[in-house]
């Protein structure tokens, strides 16, 4: 049997500098597609390192072709996001959990490998990463992501691939397209309609699309496992003028968008405080610490079933404040209970 030579602690401090680098250039992309983009100072804060580092990174991201936009002035003040056009083009890949897309294209295991043309794409892709990150960078993305479990693989790997990569083509060249959507909200019927499709969203370990459609002037979020047929036409749509994703992101709690918003105004007693602390919830978030221990959260999204169930999943451990309407859910959901297990308790 032959052995591996032992890696010496130099080339072994060396590989895992590459790996934190790996990681921490896929944060940085991540963090700039996201709403307002962000300061040098921000990102070295969260990637634990230097400003200087990150201006170096900053500088191999722009090397690798994946242009970037910055504010002028102050330099501590500066804030830096991928170029809307590369938020059109490039991030319908990157939306996916940091290269998810490339992450499937190194897995000898999923169809991506055996689709010609889906592999091409995403070898492009993979020559800019490996431009930015060094010849041996796509080997070090393929080995990190053996540490990761991530549930949006099975989203992308369970999505008809038929529709799924269609898709991205259409959004790129902005191509409209027909669907036929079959949505439990209709009685699970079959409806056909046209659409411009604008960008694909990973949630929950479902696939989503945000799709412009005129009749209604509005932005459908379409669940492409009820996609049942997709036809890309020939025909170029411009985008909607009033289209802005950091915008919708800013308004949905997760996924969910609408016309309206409504304030939430979260009382977190002192268990909770900590774990609500630790990560932000939402873009618009503002947190008033309490005499109590506790914590009051603020924020303002689309009312959806995602905020019920995420305040409802904290039990005796929140109050709401605001809305009325929140209130009245979760006081009808506590009779539901009571009358279903009352008897038992």
């Amino acid at each position: 049997m032959t052995r591996k030579p032992k890696q010496t602690p130099r080339a072994a401090q060396a590989s895992a500098a590459r790996n934190e680098q790996v990681v921490r250039i896929l944060r940085i992309l991540h963090q700039l597609d996201r709403l307002g983009g962000r300061t040098i100072y921000e990102l070295a804060e969260e990637s634990g390192t230097t400003t200087r580092t990150i201006r170096r990174d900053l500088e191999a991201i722009q090397e690798a072709g994946i242009p970037l936009v910055s504010d002028t002035g102050d330099d501590s003040k500066k804030r830096w996001r991928l170029d809307a056009e590369a938020s059109t083009r490039v991030t319908a890949l990157l939306e996916a959990s940091h290269f998810l897309a490339l992450r499937l294209a190194m897995d000898e295991s999923t169809y991506v490998r055996r689709n010609e043309a889906l592999f091409s794409i995403l070898e492009d892709l993979a020559s800019r990463v490996e431009k930015a990150l060094g010849a041996k960078g796509r080997k070090q993305l393929s080995e990190l992501d053996q540490c990761f479990f991530s549930w949006e693989k099975f989203a992308w790997r369970d999505a008809p691939p038929d529709v799924v990569w269609p898709l991205v083509s259409a959004i790129t060249n902005r191509n409209a397209c027909v669907v036929t959507y079959r949505a439990p909200s209709s009685g699970n019927k079959d409806r056909t309609f046209r659409v411009l499709p604008l960008r694909l969203i990973v949630n929950n370990g479902a696939l989503y699309l945000h799709a412009w459609q005129a009749h209604f002037k509005t932005v459908l979020l379409l669940n492409l496992q009820r996609l049942k047929k997709l036809e890309v036409l020939d025909e170029t749509e411009p985008l909607p003028p009033d289209y802005d994703p950091r915008r919708l992101e800013s308004s949905a709690f997760g996924v969910f968008i609408g016309k309206t918003t409504e304030q939430y105004v979260l009382h977190f007693d002192a268990f909770a405080r900590p774990y609500i602390e630790e990560r932000v919830w939402h873009p618009s978030e503002v947190r008033e610490p309490q005499a109590d221990g506790g914590l009051l959260l603020r924020f303002q999204c689309t009312p959806s079933y995602e905020v019920s169930n995420w305040v409802a999943s904290w039990r005796e451990h929140v109050r709401v404040v605001e809305p009325k309407k929140l209130r009245e859910e979760l006081l009808a959901h506590a009779g539901y209970l009571m009358k279903t297990y009352g008897a038992d308790a």
